[in-house]
Protein backbone atom coordinates (compact mmCIF):
# COMPACT_ATOMS: atom_id res chain seq x y z
CA UNK A 1 0.00 0.00 0.00
CA UNK A 2 1.31 3.55 -1.09
CA UNK A 3 2.25 5.23 2.34
CA UNK A 4 0.10 8.00 3.20
CA UNK A 5 1.50 11.71 5.08
CA UNK A 6 -0.31 12.79 8.19
CA UNK A 7 -1.17 15.88 10.00
CA UNK A 8 -0.19 15.64 13.51
CA UNK A 9 -2.15 17.14 15.83
CA UNK A 10 -1.24 17.97 19.58
CA UNK A 11 -3.83 17.39 22.40
CA UNK A 12 -3.39 17.62 26.11
CA UNK A 13 -0.08 16.62 25.35
CA UNK A 14 -0.16 13.68 23.74
CA UNK A 15 -0.24 13.23 19.85
CA UNK A 16 -2.81 12.65 17.71
CA UNK A 17 -3.22 11.90 13.87
CA UNK A 18 -5.57 12.84 10.79
CA UNK A 19 -5.10 10.58 7.62
CA UNK A 20 -6.03 11.22 4.39
CA UNK A 21 -7.46 8.42 2.89
CA UNK A 22 -9.47 8.70 -0.16
CA UNK A 23 -10.08 12.10 0.40
CA UNK A 24 -11.75 11.32 3.86
CA UNK A 25 -10.23 12.03 7.15
CA UNK A 26 -9.33 9.02 9.00
CA UNK A 27 -7.51 8.41 12.53
CA UNK A 28 -5.27 6.29 13.85
CA UNK A 29 -6.86 4.61 16.40
CA UNK A 30 -3.90 3.41 19.37
CA UNK A 31 -2.71 6.88 19.71
CA UNK A 32 -6.33 7.69 20.94
CA UNK A 33 -6.41 4.54 23.25
CA UNK A 34 -3.16 4.91 24.42
CA UNK A 35 -3.55 8.92 25.47
CA UNK A 36 -6.42 8.00 27.24
CA UNK A 37 -5.02 5.29 29.24
CA UNK A 38 -6.51 2.12 28.26
CA UNK A 39 -5.80 -0.99 27.28
CA UNK A 40 -5.46 -1.26 23.49
CA UNK A 41 -6.03 -4.76 22.83
CA UNK A 42 -9.65 -4.95 23.95
CA UNK A 43 -10.76 -1.65 22.07
CA UNK A 44 -8.71 -3.27 19.10
CA UNK A 45 -10.88 -6.18 18.87
CA UNK A 46 -14.46 -3.82 20.08
CA UNK A 47 -13.21 -1.81 16.26
CA UNK A 48 -12.96 -4.90 14.59
CA UNK A 49 -16.22 -6.60 15.73
CA UNK A 50 -18.05 -3.42 15.90
CA UNK A 51 -16.81 -0.58 13.74
CA UNK A 52 -15.92 -3.07 10.80
CA UNK A 53 -17.30 -1.21 8.09
CA UNK A 54 -16.00 2.10 8.86
CA UNK A 55 -12.26 1.21 9.53
CA UNK A 56 -9.10 1.16 7.50
CA UNK A 57 -5.83 -0.24 8.03
CA UNK A 58 -3.76 2.36 6.36
CA UNK A 59 0.00 2.58 6.06
CA UNK A 60 1.46 5.79 7.64
CA UNK A 61 5.01 7.20 7.51
CA UNK A 62 6.12 7.05 11.65
CA UNK A 63 7.89 9.66 13.60
CA UNK A 64 10.85 7.61 13.12
CA UNK A 65 10.44 7.26 9.35
CA UNK A 66 9.36 3.96 9.27
CA UNK A 67 5.87 3.22 7.28
CA UNK A 68 3.52 0.76 9.93
CA UNK A 69 0.30 -0.33 9.26
CA UNK A 70 -2.16 1.76 11.63
CA UNK A 71 -6.04 0.72 12.31
CA UNK A 72 -7.74 3.65 11.70
CA UNK A 73 -11.76 4.84 12.13
CA UNK A 74 -13.27 7.07 9.76
CA UNK A 75 -13.35 10.81 12.10
CA UNK A 76 -17.10 10.95 11.15
CA UNK A 77 -17.23 7.81 13.58
CA UNK A 78 -15.05 8.74 15.76
CA UNK A 79 -17.38 10.08 18.50
CA UNK A 80 -19.56 7.11 18.13
CA UNK A 81 -16.96 4.84 19.40
CA UNK A 82 -15.89 7.72 21.54
CA UNK A 83 -18.96 7.12 24.05
CA UNK A 84 -19.03 3.35 23.83
CA UNK A 85 -16.97 4.28 27.00
CA UNK A 86 -18.48 4.87 29.96
CA UNK A 87 -16.45 7.02 32.36
CA UNK A 88 -18.12 5.32 35.56
CA UNK A 89 -16.32 1.59 34.24
CA UNK A 90 -13.32 3.36 33.92
CA UNK A 91 -10.05 3.57 36.82
CA UNK A 92 -10.64 6.60 38.39
CA UNK A 93 -7.15 7.88 37.51
CA UNK A 94 -7.77 8.49 34.10
CA UNK A 95 -11.99 9.01 34.68
CA UNK A 96 -10.78 12.45 33.69
CA UNK A 97 -8.98 11.94 30.41
CA UNK A 98 -11.49 9.87 29.20
CA UNK A 99 -14.27 12.31 29.55
CA UNK A 100 -11.78 15.28 28.27
CA UNK A 101 -11.15 13.31 25.12
CA UNK A 102 -15.16 12.12 24.73
CA UNK A 103 -15.81 15.72 25.18
CA UNK A 104 -13.19 17.44 22.90
CA UNK A 105 -11.14 15.09 20.87
CA UNK A 106 -12.96 14.68 17.47
CA UNK A 107 -13.67 18.38 17.43
CA UNK A 108 -10.15 19.11 17.94
CA UNK A 109 -9.22 16.69 15.06
CA UNK A 110 -11.75 18.18 13.25
CA UNK A 111 -10.79 21.54 13.13
CA UNK A 112 -7.30 20.39 12.04
CA UNK A 113 -8.75 18.73 9.16
CA UNK A 114 -10.05 21.60 8.08
CA UNK A 115 -7.97 24.57 8.89
CA UNK A 116 -5.32 23.03 9.73
CA UNK A 117 -4.97 24.97 14.05
CA UNK A 118 -7.31 24.79 16.53
CA UNK A 119 -8.59 28.63 17.25
CA UNK A 120 -7.85 29.49 21.13
CA UNK A 121 -10.91 30.15 23.19
CA UNK A 122 -11.37 33.03 25.36
CA UNK A 123 -9.94 32.94 28.62
CA UNK A 124 -13.53 32.64 30.65
CA UNK A 125 -13.61 30.68 34.20
CA UNK A 126 -14.33 26.89 32.91
CA UNK A 127 -15.88 24.12 35.15
CA UNK A 128 -13.80 22.13 36.96
CA UNK A 129 -14.94 18.41 36.46
CA UNK A 130 -15.87 17.92 39.99
CA UNK A 131 -18.58 21.14 39.02
CA UNK A 132 -19.42 19.47 36.02
CA UNK A 133 -20.58 16.01 38.00
CA UNK A 134 -24.38 17.06 38.94
CA UNK A 135 -25.01 17.48 35.26
CA UNK A 136 -22.87 14.35 33.76
CA UNK A 137 -25.19 12.44 36.64
CA UNK A 138 -28.43 13.77 34.94
CA UNK A 139 -27.58 12.74 31.41
CA UNK A 140 -26.80 9.57 32.32
CA UNK A 141 -30.06 9.03 33.99
CA UNK A 142 -32.01 10.40 30.64
CA UNK A 143 -29.73 7.97 28.94
CA UNK A 144 -30.16 5.30 31.28
CA UNK A 145 -34.59 6.04 31.46
CA UNK A 146 -34.13 5.99 27.34
CA UNK A 147 -34.30 9.80 26.41
CA UNK A 148 -30.83 9.23 24.51
CA UNK A 149 -33.25 6.55 22.14
CA UNK A 150 -35.25 10.26 21.03
CA UNK A 151 -31.99 12.07 21.16
CA UNK A 152 -28.79 9.93 20.44
CA UNK A 153 -26.37 12.91 21.11
CA UNK A 154 -27.94 14.72 24.20
CA UNK A 155 -24.20 16.47 24.70
CA UNK A 156 -24.98 18.09 21.51
CA UNK A 157 -27.75 19.55 22.46
CA UNK A 158 -26.61 20.56 25.45
CA UNK A 159 -23.35 22.68 23.13
CA UNK A 160 -26.20 24.10 21.07
CA UNK A 161 -28.20 25.54 23.62
CA UNK A 162 -24.96 26.82 25.44
CA UNK A 163 -23.04 27.97 22.56
CA UNK A 164 -20.25 25.54 23.49
CA UNK A 165 -18.34 23.22 22.22
CA UNK A 166 -18.05 20.93 25.03
CA UNK A 167 -19.67 21.21 28.42
CA UNK A 168 -16.04 21.98 30.10
CA UNK A 169 -16.48 25.35 28.60
CA UNK A 170 -19.65 25.81 30.18
CA UNK A 171 -19.57 28.68 33.01
CA UNK A 172 -20.51 27.42 36.73
CA UNK A 173 -23.18 29.15 37.03
CA UNK A 174 -24.84 27.49 33.56
CA UNK A 175 -24.54 24.37 34.89
CA UNK A 176 -27.83 24.65 36.74
CA UNK A 177 -29.71 26.04 33.51
CA UNK A 178 -28.31 22.73 31.35
CA UNK A 179 -29.46 20.41 34.27
CA UNK A 180 -32.97 22.23 33.85
CA UNK A 181 -32.35 21.64 30.13
CA UNK A 182 -31.80 18.12 30.38
CA UNK A 183 -34.91 17.99 32.80
CA UNK A 184 -37.26 19.58 30.31
CA UNK A 185 -35.91 16.56 26.86
CA UNK A 186 -36.79 14.37 30.06
CA UNK A 187 -40.32 15.99 30.37
CA UNK A 188 -40.52 15.72 26.46
CA UNK A 189 -39.74 12.19 26.47
CA UNK A 190 -41.56 10.69 29.45
CA UNK A 191 -45.17 11.96 27.43
CA UNK A 192 -44.24 9.78 24.29
CA UNK A 193 -42.47 7.12 26.82
CA UNK A 194 -46.39 6.44 28.32
CA UNK A 195 -48.18 6.56 25.49
CA UNK A 196 -46.06 4.15 23.74
CA UNK A 197 -46.46 1.68 26.76
CA UNK A 198 -49.98 2.51 28.03
CA UNK A 199 -52.26 -0.42 25.91
CA UNK A 200 -54.87 1.03 23.75
CA UNK A 201 -58.38 0.47 25.11
CA UNK A 202 -60.82 -2.38 22.62
CA UNK A 203 -63.77 -0.27 22.71
CA UNK A 204 -65.71 -0.75 19.61
CA UNK A 205 -69.04 -1.13 20.08
CA UNK A 206 -71.18 -0.13 16.71
CA UNK A 207 -74.64 -0.16 15.76
CA UNK A 208 -74.23 -3.54 14.20
CA UNK A 209 -72.80 -5.16 17.86
CA UNK A 210 -76.21 -6.57 18.04
CA UNK A 211 -77.21 -7.83 14.99
CA UNK A 212 -73.74 -9.68 14.93
CA UNK A 213 -73.90 -10.87 18.65
CA UNK A 214 -77.32 -12.05 18.71
CA UNK A 215 -78.48 -13.09 14.89
CA UNK A 216 -81.18 -15.22 15.36
CA UNK A 217 -83.14 -13.35 17.93
CA UNK A 218 -85.93 -11.29 16.57
CA UNK A 219 -84.16 -8.15 18.70
CA UNK A 220 -84.14 -4.92 17.18
CA UNK A 221 -84.88 -2.85 13.70
CA UNK A 222 -83.47 0.21 12.52
CA UNK A 223 -85.31 3.45 11.68
CA UNK A 224 -84.37 6.59 10.24
CA UNK A 225 -80.60 5.14 10.93
CA UNK A 226 -80.99 4.13 14.81
CA UNK A 227 -81.07 0.91 16.23
CA UNK A 228 -84.14 0.46 18.39
CA UNK A 229 -83.94 -2.25 20.61
CA UNK A 230 -86.77 -4.49 21.73
CA UNK A 231 -87.54 -4.73 26.00
CA UNK A 232 -86.69 -8.23 26.11
CA UNK A 233 -83.58 -7.54 24.41
CA UNK A 234 -82.68 -5.00 26.53
CA UNK A 235 -83.57 -6.45 29.67
CA UNK A 236 -81.93 -10.10 29.10
CA UNK A 237 -79.82 -10.05 27.26
CA UNK A 238 -75.66 -8.83 27.20
CA UNK A 239 -75.19 -5.22 28.01
CA UNK A 240 -72.70 -3.17 25.84
CA UNK A 241 -72.31 -0.73 28.22
CA UNK A 242 -71.67 -3.02 30.99
CA UNK A 243 -68.93 -4.20 28.66
CA UNK A 244 -67.80 -0.95 28.19
CA UNK A 245 -67.23 -0.68 31.86
CA UNK A 246 -65.20 -3.50 32.69
CA UNK A 247 -62.81 -2.45 30.00
CA UNK A 248 -62.50 0.95 31.76
CA UNK A 249 -61.78 -0.82 35.48
CA UNK A 250 -59.80 -2.95 34.17
CA UNK A 251 -57.54 -0.14 32.86
CA UNK A 252 -57.60 1.94 35.90
CA UNK A 253 -60.42 4.11 35.36
CA UNK A 254 -63.52 4.36 38.27
CA UNK A 255 -66.88 4.69 36.60
CA UNK A 256 -68.96 3.06 39.64
CA UNK A 257 -71.69 6.16 39.32
CA UNK A 258 -71.85 5.13 35.65
CA UNK A 259 -72.47 1.71 36.78
CA UNK A 260 -75.20 2.74 39.32
CA UNK A 261 -76.74 4.71 36.44
CA UNK A 262 -77.16 1.92 33.71
CA UNK A 263 -78.15 -0.90 36.52
CA UNK A 264 -80.78 1.43 37.85
CA UNK A 265 -82.41 2.31 35.00
CA UNK A 266 -81.89 -1.02 33.53
CA UNK A 267 -83.85 -2.39 36.68
CA UNK A 268 -86.81 0.39 36.07
CA UNK A 269 -86.77 -1.29 32.60
CA UNK A 270 -87.30 -4.85 33.87
CA UNK A 271 -90.02 -3.67 36.48
CA UNK A 272 -91.78 -1.84 34.30
CA UNK A 273 -91.74 -4.64 31.57
CA UNK A 274 -92.97 -7.34 34.56
CA UNK A 275 -95.86 -4.49 34.94
CA UNK A 276 -96.80 -4.34 31.44
CA UNK A 277 -96.62 -7.97 31.07
CA UNK A 278 -99.34 -8.12 34.11
CA UNK A 279 -101.71 -5.67 33.07
CA UNK A 280 -101.59 -7.48 29.55
CA UNK A 281 -102.36 -10.61 31.44
CA UNK A 282 -105.02 -9.11 33.63
CA UNK A 283 -106.77 -7.39 30.33
CA UNK A 284 -106.87 -10.61 28.74
CA UNK A 285 -108.55 -12.24 31.88
CA UNK A 286 -111.35 -9.70 31.63
CA UNK A 287 -111.80 -10.00 28.14
CA UNK A 288 -112.58 -13.97 28.63
CA UNK A 289 -114.82 -13.34 31.48
CA UNK A 290 -116.47 -10.81 29.89
CA UNK A 291 -116.80 -12.95 26.95
CA UNK A 292 -118.19 -15.84 28.96
CA UNK A 293 -120.95 -13.92 31.27
CA UNK A 294 -122.63 -11.96 27.40
CA UNK A 295 -122.49 -14.99 25.91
Amino acid sequence: MTSISTINVPFHGDSLYVVNYNGQPYVPMKPIVEGMGMDWASQFTKLKQRFKSTIAEITMVAEDGKSRNMLCIALRKLSGWLHTISPNKVKPEIRDKVIRYQEECDDVLYEYWTTGEVKKKPNFRQSTAKELIPLRQTAERLIAHGVGNIYPDIWKHVHAEFGVQHINELLPEQIPLAISYLDALEGEYLPQQKAQLEPKLDINYPLTWYPDNFPYVDMCFYKQGQLRITRSVLVETRSPSREIFSKLKVSGYDVTAAEAEIASLRHFVSELSWAIDSIGGFVQMRDRISKTFTA
